[in-house]
This record gives C-alpha cells, sequence and structure tokens, in this order.
C-alpha cells in the first residue's frame, strides 16, 4: 500500500457548510468492478480541511500490490475517527455499500466512529454528529427545476464551470490499473504513468465534490433552513420584487405560472419569476388590489347575511332579525377585505402564519394581505413568505 498526501489548489470554500469545516471530510473510491464479490478496491481518497494549513488536504491510500485491500480499509476507517461528518456523491449507492463488504469479507471490524459515519445518512442542513452526506441525493430533486439533464458530478462540474484535468471515467480506470499491475515490474516508468491517471482521476473527482456542494445552495434557496436574514423590496403598481442576498453558482430566470383552480378564472393572469444572479436573488410576484374574501373555517358556527354579503358569528347573529340572516354554508362563510394582495405559490396551502384570503370558494391561489403602513411589520411578513413558500416556485 501506498499513501499520498496532497494539497487542493484553488481551493477557497466556496459553500457555507452548516457544519463545522474542520469536522468534515470527503470520500471516493476507486475499484476493479462494479461488485464487492468479484472486484477489488485498489484506492480510496478522503479530504478535509486543516485549519493550520487553511487549505483542503488530500489523503489516498493506493494497492501497489495485490494485498492492500485489507491495509487500505483499516487505513481509512482509522482516519475516519476524527471526523464527524462525511461527504460523498452517490456513496449511499455505491462506495458504502462496497467499503462494508470488503470488511466483513476481510474480517475487520468497523470502529464505532466510522460506523455511525458509514451507517447514518442526514440533510446537508442537519448538524447531527457521526453521519454521511450523499450529495447527488441532495442534488437531484432540483433538477428540473433548474433545467439539468443530468445529475451526475461530471455533469455538475461542466454546468457550474469547472474544467477538470482528468479525462477519464470509472470504468475506463479498470484497464488502466490492470496495466498498471502488469507494468509496476517490467517498466516503471510506464507504470508510474499510469499510477498517476490512477490518482489523479481519484484526485479530481474528490477535489471536484468540493466545488459542487456549491450546488447545495439551491437546497439552502428553495428549502431553507432559516428565514433569510435580510431582504428588500421594491412595490410597484401590480407587481412586488422583494430582494435577498445568495451564493449560487451561474446566474438564471424561473418562471411559476399561476393557473385557474376549478371554474374560477386565476386572478393572476402574470406569472411569478424568480431571477437568480450569483449573489442576489430577486421573486417578482404580481399583486392584486381589491378586495377579497377571508373564509371562516367552520361554517356551522356561523351565519350569512345576504343584504351584506358577510357571514357572522352565532354569538352576533341573535341580535340580528331572522328573516335577514341564513344558516351559513362552506362557500358563503367569509368576510371582505380590501387591500393589496399577493399570491401564494403553494397549490394548496403553505405552512406561512398568515390569514388566507381567495377570490371565491375553493379558489387557488390563496393570497396574503400585504402591510403596507408598517415598514418592519411588513418586513417581517416578506421574509417568512420567502421561507415558507420559495419551496412551491
Amino acid at each position: 500500500m501506498k499513501t499520498i498526501q496532497s494539497t487542493v489548489s484553488g481551493s477557497d470554500e466556496l459553500y457555507p457548510f452548516h457544519q463545522p469545516l474542520e469536522q468534515i471530510t470527503f470520500f471516493d473510491i476507486e475499484t476493479t468492478g462494479l461488485s464487492p464479490k468479484t472486484s477489488s478496491i485498489y484506492l480510496i481518497g478522503a479530504m478535509h480541511y486543516d485549519s493550520h494549513k487553511q487549505s483542503w488536504q488530500i489523503t489516498q491510500w493506493f494497492a501497489n500490490d495485490y494485498q492492500s485491500e485489507a491495509p487500505i480499509l483499516e487505513a481509512f476507517l482509522s482516519y475516519l475517527e476524527d471526523f464527524s461528518y462525511l461527504y460523498h456523491f452517490n456513496g449511499c449507492t455505491f462506495d458504502i455499500p462496497f467499503v462494508k463488504a470488503k470488511c466483513e469479507k476481510h474480517h475487520i471490524t468497523i470502529p464505532k466512529t466510522a460506523q455511525a459515519l458509514l451507517s447514518n445518512t442526514i440533510s446537508s442542513q442537519d448538524n447531527d454528529a457521526g453521519a454521511n452526506i450523499d450529495l447527488l441525493k441532495e442534488i437531484r430533486p432540483f433538477k428540473k427545476l433548474l433545467g439539468l439533464s443530468k445529475a451526475n458530478q461530471t455533469y455538475l462540474e461542466h454546468w457550474i464551470g469547472l474544467n477538470r484535468e482528468d479525462i477519464y471515467d470509472g470504468g475506463q480506470l479498470i484497464k488502466v490499473y490492470s496495466e498498471y499491475m502488469q507494468q509496476r515490474i517490467m517498466k516503471k516508468p510506464r507504470a508510474d504513468e499510469l499510477e498517476h491517471l490512477l490518482l489523479l482521476h481519484n484526485h479530481d473527482d474528490i477535489a471536484g465534490m468540493l466545488s459542487v456542494c456549491i450546488m447545495l445552495s439551491y437546497k439552502d434557496l428553495f428549502h431553507p433552513a432559516r428565514p433569510f436574514s435580510a431582504c428588500s423590496c421594491n412595490i410597484e403598481s401590480d407587481r412586488i420584487h422583494i430582494s435577498f442576498p445568495v451564493r449560487l453558482p451561474r446566474e438564471s430566470m424561473l418562471h411559476h405560472a399561476f393557473e385557474k383552480s376549478g371554474t374560477s378564472e386565476c386572478i393572476f393572469t402574470e406569472p411569478a419569476c424568480l431571477s437568480l444572479q450569483k449573489d442576489l436573488a430577486t421573486l417578482s410576484l404580481p399583486l392584486y388590489r381589491g378586495v377579497l374574501k377571508f373564509f371562516f373555517p367552520d361554517h356551522k358556527d356561523y351565519y350569512y347575511l345576504p343584504q351584506e354579503d358577510m357571514a357572522i358569528h352565532n354569538s352576533v347573529a341573535q341580535f340580528v332579525d331572522a328573516s335577514c340572516r341564513q344558516k351559513a354554508t362552506a362557500a358563503n362563510c367569509y368576510t371582505k377585505k380590501e387591500g393589496i394582495f399577493l399570491p401564494s405559490l403553494a397549490a394548496k396551502e403553505s405552512s406561512l402564519n398568515e390569514p388566507r384570503f381567495y377570490a371565491a370558494y375553493k379558489s387557488f391561489p390563496a393570497c396574503y394581505q400585504l402591510p403596507t403602513e408598517d415598514t418592519d411589520k411588513q418586513s417581517e411578513m416578506l421574509a417568512s413568505y420567502l421561507f415558507h413558500e420559495l419551496s412551491f416556485f
């Protein structure tokens, strides 16, 4: 077994991780096939942030003979003892099961800390120590929204503008490793050249994961772990533009159309637009100025007043002449409110804790009244809107 140490060049932190940086490590394995029953691990690479050197460091354990698989596994498991979070790309499907199967084959007991890292999978936004994060599972849900044709690591690297030196894939390198084992004694210069190719691919895969982590910013955008710290708005006659800081890999423009529900025409004919720049996002929403209805949740507790076109509670209705009232139904159990309203992005209801107003019974989208007199209340409401509604874009 050979152990190779290297520094990732140009490795400034691109993504603000939710976990402590010094407790994070990345890993990737290289194998001679897809099945642990018929193939072996010839290389494991891992990367962590060295706070003293202020750079990302890669350690690679390479099998330069046919007896190195077990020592490689033991060295990697020992390395994991110093970390609390293990990042990988599709490792839940391939790398982790492969490592576990090989440990079982060699009768290697996985230490408690490493066992937790290899067994417990969490979200990139969680900070439960002793777990792994699968970048593919985190990024794949945004494939359609962002118009990605693929979600594999190579495609994502190109999408964010990263061009790697390595030109091979894992499958092609199986033959390269086989040739390396044949040439390492008879033709050492050729073997050194092949070894470089093998190490480079693994190195670039791991370093590429660090760059691809910027794609996690889309999860932070559409499923934020906490409300956005600051946002500003610009209100026009028929639209509101809400801007807030982001950190994204590229610029794009997304649209969200409001469709009619049931027999009711939608009061919003223009779509919502989300302009994404690398450091600023702007959500542009159509506004409705006029009167909308708030429907009370339990119509059995209300009476409807036809002349006033509104519902009142039973406790008040007892003072109204019986000829001027009728038991409310779900469709007429409402009160009216005039104001400026912005639409919900949800097809049904979101968890935003604000009164919902509608153009008609069972019509969508729901609308929220925009505070106009109290700027602090308006800012608080818009920040809460972004937190609860962007996931429906």
